[in-house]
């Protein structure tokens, strides 16, 4: 690849990362606007449809849904240093943590109790602190993150494959009763905003420049 080639891919590649965090804070932002009003009629039917899914789905899908955990962001790191993959476990790090962090201050901001404090009659199938917050999800933040990094790192193979992680998760929330629908797209949005982030600080390696 001649030095103009590999320009113009790093160039293209940056082009995509900031039409991506372009995007997502666009809809970060107004998500929080309309997650400050009273929840929608299409919100809580979308929320029911998976809440009321039968009991049997909680055994698969409680394992998969620890991918939007802070515990699950130094596991993946640890193994991506333990294959020796420094940067992309760098960046795990920096938009995991970072992430988790961002979205503790951005409930208090936003101030959107959890679908037990807005709806009645629905499937609590996790307990929550009397008073927490839902908006934005934090599972969907990490999981978001998380998985966009991978992508950018390792490409579509694995990025699909935390992509599906990652979708899984935002259904498992609605399932156990922890966040509505709109919770989930501002912690996807905030996951993007900080994987955006990381993947330019802390980039894939360039790949071998051939004279």
């Amino acid at each position: 690849m001649s030095d103009g080639t590999a320009d113009r891919t790093r160039r293209e590649e940056l082009f995509e990362v900031a039409l991506l965090f372009a995007a997502a804070v666009a809809v970060l932002l107004l998500s929080a606007v309309v997650a400050r009003r009273p929840v929608s009629s299409v919100e809580t039917d979308v929320f029911r449809t998976v809440n009321d899914l039968p009991a049997w789905l909680e055994t698969p899908i409680w394992p998969l849904m620890q991918y939007g955990t802070f515990l699950t962001i130094p596991i993946l790191a640890l193994v991506a240093f333990a294959f020796r993959r420094i940067r992309l476990g760098l960046a795990m790090l920096m938009a995991g943590v970072g992430v988790y962090l961002v979205a503790k201050l951005v409930k208090g901001l936003v101030d959107r109790g959890r679908p037990g404090a807005v709806l009645d009659g629905i499937s609590h199938r996790e307990v929550f602190e009397e008073g927490s917050l839902g908006f934005p999800s934090g599972h969907a933040a990490v999981a978001t993150a998380l998985t966009f990094v991978v992508w950018r790192h390792l490409g579509p193979r694995w990025g699909v494959a935390a992509l599906v992680l990652a979708i899984v998760v935002m259904i498992g929330r609605m399932y156990v009763g922890a966040h509505l629908p709109l919770d989930l797209v501002g912690g996807a949005a905030l996951g993007a905003v900080t994987a955006s982030i990381a993947n330019v600080a802390v980039p894939p390696r360039s790949p071998r420049v051939t004279r």
